[in-house]
């Protein structure tokens, strides 16, 4: 069975595959030494094949148009000397007597001054009355092609193998005085010969497409060299390489960058920038645009150009931001500009946030305090050996307090947000308010989609606004509700207060920056901070007037961002 298989057609192994195979394994590894060169040496091995089929190329040109030239001429030549002799009287006369001695005392003076290889005459019938070779003579001439001068009386040029070898051959038929061809003149000029004078008028070109040759290979290294120092001395795919961390890392930043030529164009802009100066049109869209088109007012981008700038606060889109500006140099020229900027707003956000801790650190100092008085007044009260009095107030504040921060420990296994509850408890009833926990309130695992900060700017700002709006409206029973449950697919975040409630006209527009239902300058933030943590983490709010007064916000977050409320 393996005798047959190895014999089987399907087995048979042809030259023609193997010559396809040896091509193809020659191919693969010109191409793989070839792209392990570098790329300065790849441009200029490149250039130099490029500069060498060009040279090939005019020189295979130069040389058909000479050698074409060189016929023509040469056959021209011929021609004439054929037609010239053959209209000699003597000769004539010579051929029509049938007399050797005279053609031949005519023919070879004119063949020592004549640079053609040989000159043949014949009689009518073809037959050679002279030749160089005396033995040919009266011997058929050989070439077939005096037809059309014996027969026709055509003079022309043809290219015939001879008894000399192949020629290039002028003929004209030699007539009497009546017309009637008599005999025929052919003059020849051998191909070796030609060839010979060929080479002699090319080798006149050999110097000059040898410099050209070599003047090509320096312009080639030369421009390998320029190419690679455009490229600070790196391979393509390093520059790939670069080119893409840098558009990531472009992209990635949280500034807005903005990166212009010389001439103040667009080069590149990333996410945030278009975000920041509310652009809707993508990247590509803007490249080539002028910044002045883009940024209004464009003053930043063009005053000082020489100069470099940090931090200074500017307009850009009737935004004020913090921008910087650093140049890109070339040999001292600037080439452009690479402009970072972030929202001034952004700032007073984080001053804002940071001014929540450092609330919720007050908080739980004015807890600790507020210890320390009633510790102190007990131990007052003690020394006056008023024991009553001191064992009534430790069992008053011990049952308040320890019920409070028992329910608190027990519902709320985050720290952060048990501390924040305590502290915004003690800030309520230094308020004259009261926070009540729903019975319902547990928190065992917060998602992961928002920090302990942010949980805590969402929870704090909520209370905070309850306070303010319930403040605000006298004889109000100064009762917040707050309920937090983390039980289900998402947290709950609910907080009830008993307050002024909120405008028909700015509910829709209540958790934009600056929107507020206070007249205090220093509002406006806290509501929108909450709308986008909760954004953030793909939750969703419901807002809903509480009965008889006040407002209700009920926050949904899920613990994963597919259950998303939208």
């Amino acid at each position: 069975m393996v005798a047959v298989a190895a014999t089987s057609p399907a087995f048979r192994y042809y030259p023609g595959q193997k010559c396809e195979f040896c091509a193809d394994m020659l191919k693969k590894s010109i191409t793989a030494w070839f792209t392990q060169r570098s790329f300065q040496s790849r441009i200029f091995l490149l250039l130099l094949f490029t500069s060498a089929v060009v040279i090939l190329a005019i020189t295979w040109y130069l040389t058909d148009t000479t050698k074409e030239r060189l016929h023509y001429q040469v056959g021209q030549r011929a021609l004439i000397q054929a037609m010239q002799i053959s209209a000699m009287p003597e000769l004539v006369k010579a051929v029509q007597e049938d007399n050797l001695a005279s053609i031949k005392a005519l023919i070879e003076p004119m063949r020592s001054f004549s640079d053609a290889t040989y000159i043949t005459v014949g009689d009518e019938f073809g037959r050679r009355l002279y030749h160089v070779e005396p033995e040919k003579i009266g011997n058929p001439m050989e070439g077939g092609d005096n037809e059309a001068a014996l027969v026709k009386a055509q003079s022309y040029v043809s290219v015939r193998k001879g008894s000399l070898g192949s020629s290039l051959r002028g003929k004209s038929p030699i007539q009497d005085a009546s017309g009637k061809v008599i005999g025929i003149v052919s003059v020849g000029y051998t191909m070796e010969q030609l060839e010979n004078w060929l080479n002699l008028q090319l080798s006149s070109l050999v110097m000059p497409m040898a410099a050209l040759l070599l003047f090509l290979l320096l312009c080639s290294w030369m421009f390998s060299v320029h190419i690679k120092k455009q490229m600070l001395n790196m391979e393509p795919r390093q520059l790939a390489r670069l080119v893409r961390q840098q558009s990531v890392l472009f992209e990635s930043v949280f500034e807005g960058l903005i990166a212009i030529d010389s001439r103040h164009r667009i080069t590149a802009i990333n996410q945030t920038a278009r975000r920041l100066l509310n652009l809707s049109q993508p990247e590509q869209a803007l490249i080539g645009e002028s910044i002045d088109s883009v940024v209004q007012p464009a003053s930043f981008f063009h005053s000082h150009s020489e100069a470099n700038k940090k931090d200074e606060i500017a307009v850009f889109n009737q935004i004020k931001v913090i921008a910087s500006r650093m140049g890109v140099f070339l040999s001292g020229v600037p080439h452009g500009w690479v402009i970072s900027f972030r929202s001034k707003d952004d700032i007073n956000t984080l001053s804002l946030q940071l001014s929540q801790i450092q609330q919720y650190a007050d908080n739980l100092r004015a807890v600790h305090h507020e210890h320390r008085n009633l510790i102190s007044t007990i131990a007052g009260l003690l020394y006056l050996r008023r024991y009553d009095h001191a064992l009534a107030l430790i069992q008053q504040q011990s049952e308040h307090h320890q019920k409070v921060l028992d329910f608190i420990a027990r519902h709320f296994r985050n720290n952060h947000l048990a501390g924040l509850l305590i502290g915004k408890y003690y800030r309520a009833k230094e308020l004259g308010l009261e926070l009540i926990f729903d019975p319902g309130c547990y928190i065992d695992t917060l998602p992961g989609s928002l920090s302990n900060n942010e949980w805590i700017s969402i929870v704090g700002n909520l209370l905070d606004n309850a306070y303010n709006a319930t403040l605000r409206r006298p004889g109000s029973n100064k009762q917040i509700e707050c309920l937090i449950n983390s039980e289900g697919p998402e947290v709950v975040i609910e907080v009830a207060d008993q307050g002024t409630g909120i405008d028909n006209r700015i509910r829709e527009r209540i958790f934009e920056r600056g929107v507020t239902t206070s007249g205090n300058g220093d509002h406006g933030i806290g509501l929108w901070l909450v709308h986008s943590y909760v954004t953030q983490a793909g939750g969703a709010i419901v807002i809903e007037d509480n009965i008889p007064h006040g407002t209700i916000f009920t926050l949904y977050i899920p613990h994963t961002r597919e259950n998303h409320h939208g």
